[in-house]
């Protein structure tokens, strides 16, 4: 951008702050929260006027009956149709070029359910001092609204992207492991040159996310009264063999890092450099009546990989380390393991241009330097460029550290909000 043109993008990114921040009021306002994700038409009916106002071609895509009874049977409490939006300009004749590179922008427009402990009302946003409170600001409905606002200001300035621009906004992202973007992907509606993925936060150019492994290990034994043990298997005392052995796996896997660094923030906090491999134990359930010897104890957990890891390798890991503990432990260990593979870990090699190319419009636009980063989650991003083989970059809206995404009182500062729209506007223009 000229210096003339940022100026005046300055001066009415400042001006509209209150539109900014009514466009996030609207969107948090329907509660997309899932499950159940009920309300995915709605939120779509309101974006497809916005679009269409600003020059797109509207598709109010809904998934298949049969992709949704699928998903329905894989995930308990989902209710209503899956509505996801797919908006789409041209910017090529509108500038005067011959041809443009396309660009797909994605985020969700789901968010979690509400929960306790909030201090304002979830669903209605409210202004303190310099943030915005709501489910939804931070991830990832803030991005949404920005990206309006860039669009808008971008008509206003008459300033035109030098990419065609195709805006994907799904649902599932945060409840499923099969997510509407990941339809738009197999579907082949996903066709830019480069993708940008508007969740996450604003700390680092994220260009790495681990993989996502689920797991569950019965353990069996046998019932019996209480008051005669030795008649029985107790599932839950045969249990903590199995758990001692997981937390020896752990040590092993969580020694591991990735040549990948992580953010600043996390380095501040934790001491790590790297972004690295997790295992967690997160669910036990077993037993019926305290006077029952249990017949069977449940474990659950999630295994997150790096990039430099693949998904046969980690259940194989797995498997291997809980046939030692049976043969260490014969005629006393009965257990089953099943693995529920999640999305892939991404990746996008930092010497990318589109990396650069996000890179200096965010840090441009924030007045402070963005570093190159990975994160430890999943992004259904992931799912979506192992189809596509897009460069795909996330960078989000909020703070990792300050707007406790997924938490109550979720907010995100106003001032983040405003230099969101202005990385847009800088990135579309970029030449």
């Amino acid at each position: 951008m000229r210096d003339r043109e940022e100026r005046e993008l300055d001066k009415l990114v400042e001006e509209r702050e209150n539109e900014l921040i009514e466009y996030l009021s609207e969107l948090v306002s329907i509660p997309t929260f899932v499950p159940p994700g009920e309300n995915y038409g709605e939120i779509v009916d309101w974006l497809i006027p916005k679009f269409n106002d600003l020059g797109f071609r509207c598709e109010r895509i809904e998934l298949p009956r049969d992709v949704l009874h699928r998903i329905q049977d894989e995930t308990e409490g989902l209710i209503g149709e899956r509505v996801n939006l797919l908006a789409v300009k041209d910017s090529s004749s509108s500038s005067g070029a011959k041809e443009s590179l396309d660009i797909d922008i994605y985020t969700h427009l789901d968010v979690v359910p509400a929960g306790e402990g909030w201090s304002t009302p979830p669903f209605r946003t409210v202004r303190k001092g310099n943030r915005i409170y709501g489910r939804g600001v931070a991830d990832s409905k803030g991005s949404v609204a920005a990206l309006l606002m860039a669009l808008s200001l971008m008509e206003e300035l008459n300033l035109h992207s030098r990419y065609n621009i195709r805006v994907a906004l799904t649902t599932d992202e945060e409840i499923g492991l099969y997510s509407g973007l990941c339809y738009f992907a197999d579907e082949g509606l996903l066709k830019g040159d480069y993708l940008l993925c508007m969740d996450g936060d604003n700390e680092g150019i994220c260009i790495a996310t681990n993989g996502v492994m689920n797991w569950e290990i019965r353990v069996n034994g046998k019932s019996c009264h209480s008051s005669t043990p030795f008649l029985g298997v107790n599932a839950i005392e045969r249990a903590k063999l199995v758990i001692d052995e997981l937390e020896r796996l752990k040590e092993r896997v969580e020694s591991r890092e990735s040549e990948v660094p992580c953010s600043p923030f996390m380095t501040q906090v934790t001491g790590q450099k790297h972004i690295k491999p997790v295992f967690n134990l997160t669910m036990i359930s077993g037993g019926v009546k305290e006077n029952i010897i249990p017949p069977s104890c449940t474990l659950r957990g999630d295994r997150r990989y790096i990039p430099e890891e693949n998904e046969k390798e980690v259940v194989k890991e797995l498997e291997e380390a809980l046939q030692r503990l049976k043969l260490e432990h014969e005629h006393e260990l009965d257990f089953e393991l099943q693995c529920h593979p999640g999305f892939p870990p991404m990746y996008t090699s930092p010497d990318a241009d589109w990396v650069k190319e996000v890179q200096t419009a965010a840090s441009a636009a924030f007045g402070v330097h963005k570093p190159i980063t990975g994160v430890q989650g999943g992004l259904d991003v992931a799912y979506a460029v192992q189809k596509t083989k897009q460069p795909v970059c996330a960078f989000g809206v909020g703070s990792s550290m300050e707007s406790n995404a997924h938490g109550a009182d979720e907010n995100v500062r106003i001032e983040d909000l405003k230099n969101y729209v202005k990385f847009l506007v800088m990135l579309l223009l970029h030449a």
